[in-house]
Parts: C-alpha cells; sequence; structure tokens
C-alpha cells in the first residue's frame, strides 16, 4: 500500500508540473481459454494501466516516469503497481548521463529478440508478450562521437521473476516454484553493457554491437533440496561474457534483419551456447485502396558447445529453434491500425504457435483490439495445448 502511495504522488505532482508532458492508455483486457487441463480457469478478466509523465527541468535535464499497473480480477497475486521507468536524465552537448530505472529495447527481430536481455521478462503478463518486461536499475553514460555513439551501461540489480497462480493456463511451472532468485554473486553486483552504435551516411543500413559481462538473462531452475522430489524450485542467475550484434538493411520494399550472439558461461552447469536468427519483410503496396501487405519470414537457431551441460531444451525458451511466417497487413490510417498473424514452428520438435491480432482505434479517445491464438506444444514442453481469445477495449488519455 505505501509503494502504491508513494507511486501515484510523484506520479500525480509531475503531471501537474507546467513543464510536464503525460499521457497513457487504462485497458480492459477480456480472454477466454479452451483447454483440457485439469483446475485450470477458462478466463481472465484484468484492467490495466500504463502512463508515462516527462518533466523537463530545463532544456538540457529531464525526470521520466513510467507507470504499469495490473489488476486481475480472478487472480489477486498476479495484480501489481510498478515503475516500469524512473530516471534523471541530463543531456550534453557530447554526452547524455541517465540514472534511474528504466526499460530499453535492442533488437531488429519482429517475432522475438535475443539480444534484447537488459530488462527480465515479466511473467505475470502474457507469457507470449516478450515486450512485457520489469524495470532495471541502471545508469548509463552515452559518448557521442561523429560517426559513432558508445553507451556505457551498468545494470545494478538483478529482479525477481513472480508467476500467475496454479489455476492459470499461464502459469508453466509447478506448484512448488519459489520466486527467490539464486546468484552465483551478490544479487547487487553490477551487470556491464558497452554498446557501439555507428552514426552511418547511409540510413538504409543500421547496426549496433554489444559486450556484456555479468548476470545472463537466461537463468536455469534447480531444486533447493535435491534429495527431496517435493521441493522448491528456484532461478539460478550466473555470470556470462556475452558479444551481441544486431542490424537491418533497407533495400527498396524489402527489410532484411540478423541478430547473433555468443555466451561464454562461468557457471559449470551451463554450456556455452551461440544464437543467430535471420529475418526479412517484404511489403506489398497499396494492395487495396492505401493498405500494404508485408510478408515476413524469420528463423532462429540456439547452438550448445558443451554436450553435458545445459542447454536450450532445459530451459522454457521459445524460440530456439523456430522458424516463423507472417503476414502483416497495414491500413495507413491516422490509428496506425494493423493485422499481424502467422505461424511459429519449431524445427526440433514440431512444436507450433499459431496467432493473430488486431489493433485500431475507434475516434481518437478509445483503443479496441483483439489477440487469437493456438498453442499447439511438443509432448514433453512445459507448455500445454490451449486456445486463446482476447477482447480488449481502452481509453486514451
Amino acid at each position: 500500500m505505501k509503494k502504491t502511495v508513494l507511486i501515484m504522488t510523484l506520479f500525480c505532482s509531475l503531471i501537474v508540473a507546467d513543464e510536464s508532458e503525460y499521457g497513457g492508455v487504462v485497458m480492459l483486457e477480456s480472454s477466454l481459454f479452451s483447454h483440457d487441463l485439469d483446475n485450470r480457469r477458462d478466463e481472465q478478466i484484468d484492467v490495466r494501466l500504463d502512463a508515462g509523465a516527462k518533466y523537463r527541468l530545463d532544456d538540457d535535464k529531464r525526470v521520466v516516469v513510467k507507470v504499469q499497473a495490473l489488476y486481475d480480477a480472478h487472480d489477486k497475486g498476479r495484480s501489481y503497481f510498478d515503475f516500469a521507468d524512473l530516471y534523471f536524465e541530463h543531456n550534453f552537448k557530447k554526452y547524455n548521463f541517465l540514472i534511474g530505472k528504466s526499460t530499453r529495447s535492442w533488437g531488429v527481430m519482429e517475432f522475438y529478440s535475443h539480444v534484447d536481455n537488459f530488462n527480465s521478462k515479466n511473467w505475470l503478463d502474457n507469457p507470449f508478450d516478450f515486450k512485457s518486461k520489469i524495470g532495471a536499475w541502471n545508469f548509463s553514460y552515452d559518448y557521442k562521437m561523429n560517426s559513432a555513439t558508445i553507451s556505457f551501461i551498468a545494470k545494478m540489480y538483478e529482479q525477481r521473476q513472480k508467476i500467475q497462480d496454479e489455476r492459470s493456463v499461464n502459469r508453466f511451472l509447478t506448484k512448488y516454484y519459489d520466486d527467490r532468485l539464486e546468484t552465483s554473486r551478490d544479487r547487487s553486483s553490477p551487470t556491464i553493457y558497452v554498446k557501439y552504435t555507428p552514426l552511418l551516411k547511409d540510413k538504409q543500413l543500421n547496426y549496433s554491437l554489444i559486450f556484456q559481462r555479468g548476470y545472463d538473462e537466461q537463468r536455469y531452475f534447480a531444486p533447493i533440496n535435491s534429495g527431496d522430489e517435493n521441493s522448491s524450485i528456484r532461478q539460478n542467475a550466473y555470470i556470462v561474457d556475452k558479444l551481441m550484434a544486431y542490424g537491418k538493411w533497407d533495400r527498396g520494399n524489402t527489410e532484411y534483419k540478423t541478430e547473433l550472439a555468443y555466451t561464454h558461461s562461468e557457471d559449470s552447469v551451463v554450456s556455452n551456447y551461440a544464437q543467430v536468427s535471420l529475418g526479412l519483410e517484404h511489403t506489398l503496396q497499396k494492395i487495396y485502396g492505401e493498405m500494404d501487405l508485408g510478408v515476413l519470414f524469420e528463423v532462429y537457431e540456439y547452438k550448445a558447445f558443451e554436450k553435458n551441460r545445459l542447454k536450450a531444451i532445459d530451459f522454457p525458451k521459445l524460440f530456439a529453434d523456430d522458424m516463423v511466417f507472417g503476414l502483416r497487413v497495414s491500413q495507413n490510417d491516422k490509428y496506425n491500425s494493423e493485422l499481424l498473424g502467422g505461424v511459429s514452428y519449431d524445427r526440433h520438435n514440431q512444436g507450433k504457435i499459431y496467432f493473430m491480432k488486431y489493433d485500431t482505434h475507434v475516434g481518437d479517445r478509445y483503443k479496441v483490439g483483439v489477440n487469437l491464438q493456438h498453442l499447439a506444444p511438443h509432448k514433453g514442453s512445459l507448455f500445454r495445448d490451449v486456445d486463446t481469445a482476447m477482447v480488449k477495449f481502452g481509453y486514451l488519455f
């Protein structure tokens, strides 16, 4: 309760300030599930708040706040109220400085970016919504040169990941899951990132290189007491050295994308591994009136280098050996109305995910959407066959 009062007090004090900008959406989401799972709910109703405010101290300094909240009518433990962003930023001519809590988005792939690993996934949301993240405490220094920007980032704390209750179809772990995090070092041991982004004269080509030293985004599960079959399990975070790169190339109506990563693990249980993803999107313009049709294809590969250590199949990890085909219909109206659908196919175990989502507006103040998904995992998966239909209605302010 004290945390909620603090968040609301800070947010309200910013939006009433003279030099502030603010906006957001309140969204009602209603979902129906078709499944044959025992003791799992067939419906889910929640209200979601995403609101942000920016307060400019002067031309170079600002405070940014983004609040995320969720109320679930069926699962009270899933409800939360938290900061996604809460940071101070000072922009100079040659460098920027940021300190506080923030979310960052890295990568270029449409369906899943394995280099987008700065923030932990928020498992209280839809586990297939990879853009739902937990804000991370960090500070960063960006040095701007004529030909590139180099960023030095230190993430100061590893976040725990809570999950939905035992009656949720989106709970993919056993009832013995304990969300307390085990770490190979102190939980506040910093994870360091060095990011290099060139400023290219040819705007059709964009790429970034990242070096990471610290805790890996990929974590493994282990029982607290290995001799007890009913022992609780916890996540284990370990230290890695990681090299990442991502880029895209626009060539006419076709966009080519790639993401690459190599990870050296210091944990004797986890294998060193590499990840590669390739993708393209070709756009057919004005197929009907102002509508465009985009044809998307992406392929993902995860390669472990030690046979007797943990690898992709031992983690609750999607898009390890998948390929995805999708279609995007863009209406090119002032509301950016869009229909996106497709299928993800696991080449290793033949699991499939069929999906479709449509988002648009009704007038300037109301946002509506429909999400459909059919999950058909392989027999040994942590997930089960589930059909999901979600309707969303939101008010913009």
